[in-house]
């Protein structure tokens, strides 16, 4: 049988011929391998390949850090090419939610995994989740004192176009809960909570500010968008 993806990481964390795993071991071993091999390809079908993993230049050069913690690097995002449940492409973060103390708890790790919807295959959306991964786990570990962790409803206004391409008008990320997706999965070392990513223009940025983002959602919807990101639309507000 072909080595799994945790298994190379193990032996990458533990180095060459790891010893027998112990209990805690056992049981971040156990939570990734539901998350990997159980819950993502039954939710969204197969993989196109093994996931990008962090690399450490996105953290010391556009986020400024200059420590990275070696656990930080086998953080990831998964690409998923359109399935028989769903004619998009799909792209999941892997690893927020990884235990890495082992220990069982409401929340499995940051309880948290990012996932963004494209009509075709975007290399810019695999890359914006990597950054926005960088960007959470910099604020867990206290890099920006005045940010909270990403949650329901947060704006990340990036300035420039999602996708890097002058004409497009979506220049925001905001967080929002599936719709078509389970909400939440439940790993053996906790809770999970999924949060889909969708690019905004500056109006719908500060509409969701001022009136909510369920009321931005409902308006996305009602204008036929939902949550596939389409760089080509017109602004909602």
């Amino acid at each position: 049988m072909a080595q799994s993806f945790f298994d190379m990481l193990r032996a990458i964390f533990l180095g060459g011929n790891a010893p027998e795993e112990s209990g805690e071991e056992s049981l971040l071993h156990v939570g990734w391998q539901q998350r990997e091999e159980s819950f993502y390809p039954a939710l969204f079908g197969m993989a196109a390949g093994s996931p990008a993993l962090l690399k450490e230049d996105i953290f010391k050069k556009d986020f400024g850090r200059r420590d990275v913690h070696p656990f930080w690097l086998h953080h990831g995002v998964i690409t998923f090419p359109p399935a028989a449940q769903r004619p998009t492409w799909l792209y999941a973060t892997s690893g927020l939610s990884n235990a890495f103390d082992s220990e069982i708890e409401e929340w499995s790790g940051l309880g948290v995994e990012y996932i963004m919807e494209t009509p075709a295959h975007a290399d810019w959306a695999a890359d914006k989740l990597a950054r926005l991964m960088v960007f959470n786990l910099l604020i867990t570990a206290g890099h920006y004192q005045d940010q909270s962790d990403l949650t329901v409803g947060s704006i990340v206004r990036l300035g420039v176009p999602v996708n890097g391409d002058e004409s497009c008008t979506l220049t925001n990320i905001i967080a929002l809960k599936p719709t078509t997706f389970t909400q939440e999965f439940q790993l053996v070392t906790g809770k999970v909570e999924f949060l889909q990513m969708l690019a905004i223009s500056d109006s719908e940025a500060d509409f969701a500010e001022n009136e909510g983002h369920d009321a931005l959602a409902e308006k996305l919807k009602t204008a036929g968008h939902g949550a596939i990101i389409d760089l080509e639309r017109d602004p909602v507000v």
